[in-house]
């Protein structure tokens, strides 16, 4: 009896969930009617997947209440994400190479949207689909910005749309990514960053110019869309019920991402700062930027064409970048990550300071610099409009490039490999990598004693166990690490770890 009671139990209990999830809603349709075609669509296909899992998880919480287990609500991972690219048809065949760089057809969502339909076969095999945006020109003269503004409105109701008809993936759309078809994503970071926050709140992320001036002529709250941002799910549905408002009332407004910006506000969803997205409004070379990166993961970069090559290792700004992203392929949570130590030999008195943004670059300084000053960039760049010093949106040091003495030697990303357990690898059972920086050969070289031993240098060999991804949900704190040279070879290694407790960046001299 007992047994058939039960069972009874089982099958009324899935059926009671059932009914009380299309009763809430159905009252969420009749009591909170949302006009507006595929957006309308999107949002009720949302609360109706929510009251499922609010329903399904209550069920779940009292069926299993005897073991006191709740199921879990799964990570956000890639498939969770849907890209919307922004670019134009005539110029995808010359950018299409920064979004191939990080995108996987078979692992990611989203689509390129374009001004017009390509000329040509697509290059399906290697970019993302395309699609061609909804005529803007009602919104003003001003037609593109009009049109990048709408894109994650777009990419919300295409979701909407395949997910009404039944043709949408299987995993859930959590959050919608906004960038340009020149702005490299690093993925993992990407995902690192999102599993930060509850996609089912309204959340737009991203983060402003590195430039005071662009900021100050747009807004210091506003996400710069060439560096990339991102709205959750609850997000885009309430921007797509007000867009195309918006973009009437704020039609002079220069760029797209000030009209989204404006749209959210409205709403009332401020801007939650992320510095990993980098718009890079800068001119002339990014290398002091990106060897002090803050203890933050690397989620894009922008405007490659615009400064010089990352990299003396390319020739071009997409060759430039792509040993930093075929690096991070190996690491990706350690990317452009920085460490700094201090060699010192008593022998010889040699007294050096060692920085290393991993993936990237490291520097060698003859002379002892304090850790609370190689944090900052070094200044080798100038803002994207105003005076060459800036201001910028972060301390920086001075470069001084005819001056050989007054800067550190340079070593850029050569060779990068990962490392067999109980071999040189930090631990014996622990995933780690090797990287290898050579110094530039073409760059002067002081003539004092200091720099002359520390010309001997040739390479930095670089060993460093495998970030986790979880590590970003940890306090920041920026690994430790020490030196080895024996006084004689052209390779100075370095070995990077958590820090011991305790454990300090100071120059023993």
């Amino acid at each position: 009896m007992e047994g058939h009671i039960g069972l009874r139990r089982r099958v009324a209990l899935p059926l009671f969930m059932l009914i009380s999830a299309t009763l809430s809603f159905l009252a969420y349709v009749l009591l909170d009617p949302v006009p507006g075609g595929a957006a309308a669509s999107g949002r009720l296909i949302y609360q109706w997947r929510r009251c499922q899992q609010q329903q399904s998880s209550a069920g779940r919480s009292g069926d299993d209440n005897a073991g006191g287990v709740t199921a879990p609500r799964t990570p956000t991972s890639l498939k969770h994400i849907v890209f919307g690219i922004g670019g134009a048809a005539k110029k995808w065949r010359h950018r299409r190479g920064y979004v191939e760089l990080w995108w996987r057809p078979e692992q990611m969502r989203g689509h390129v949207w374009l001004d017009e339909e390509p000329g040509g076969t697509w290059p399906s095999a290697t970019s993302p689909p395309y699609r061609v945006s909804p005529d803007a020109s009602r919104f003003g003269r001003r037609v593109a910005a009009s049109r990048m503004a709408r894109i994650v409105v777009d990419s919300f109701e295409a979701a909407a749309a395949a997910a009404a008809n039944g043709t949408g993936e299987e995993e859930e759309v959590r959050w919608f990514v906004m960038g340009d078809d020149d702005t490299v994503f690093f993925p993992e970071n990407l995902v690192s960053v999102l599993r930060k926050y509850d996609h089912e709140q309204a959340y737009y992320v991203g983060a402003p110019s590195e430039s005071v001036t662009q900021n100050l002529r747009h807004t210091y709250g506003m996400a710069f869309g060439g560096g990339g941002f991102a709205v959750s799910y609850p997000a885009a549905a309430e921007l797509a019920g007000a867009i195309d408002g918006c973009l009437d009332r704020y039609r002079d407004l220069l760029e797209s991402d000030e009209r989204v910006h404006a749209c959210l506000s409205e709403l009332g969803i401020p801007l939650t700062r992320e510095p990993g997205f980098h718009q890079l409004d800068i001119r002339g070379d990014a290398y002091g930027l990106l060897s002090a990166h803050p203890v933050t993961p690397l989620v894009s970069l922008h405007h490659l064409d615009v400064i010089q090559p990352i990299s003396p290792q390319g020739r071009t700004p997409l060759d430039a970048v792509r040993t930093l992203v075929n690096a991070a392929h190996l690491d990706p949570a350690r990317s452009l990550q920085q460490a700094f130590c201090y060699h010192h030999d008593d022998g010889s008195n040699n007294n050096w300071s060692v920085s290393v943004a991993w993936g990237y670059a490291a520097q060698l300084y003859p002379w002892a610099v304090p850790a609370h000053e190689l944090k900052f960039p070094l200044r080798t760049f100038r803002p994207f409009w105003g005076k060459p010093d800036g201001p910028f949106m972060f301390n920086t040091r001075p470069w001084k490039p005819d001056d050989a003495c007054a800067r550190p030697l340079a070593f850029f990303l050569s060779h990068a490999r990962n490392e067999t357990a109980g071999g040189e690898a930090m631990a014996a059972d622990a995933a780690a990598t090797v990287t290898e920086y050579t110094r530039q050969t073409t760059e002067k070289v002081c003539d004092k004693p200091s720099f002359r031993s520390a010309a001997a240098i040739q390479t930095v060999r670089v060993l460093a166990p495998k970030m986790s991804p979880a590590d970003w949900h940890r306090a920041p704190r920026r690994q430790c690490c020490k030196t080895a040279w024996d006084g004689r070879g052209s390779v100075l290694e370095v070995r990077i770890g958590r820090c011991r407790r305790g454990e300090l960046a100071v120059s023993t001299a």
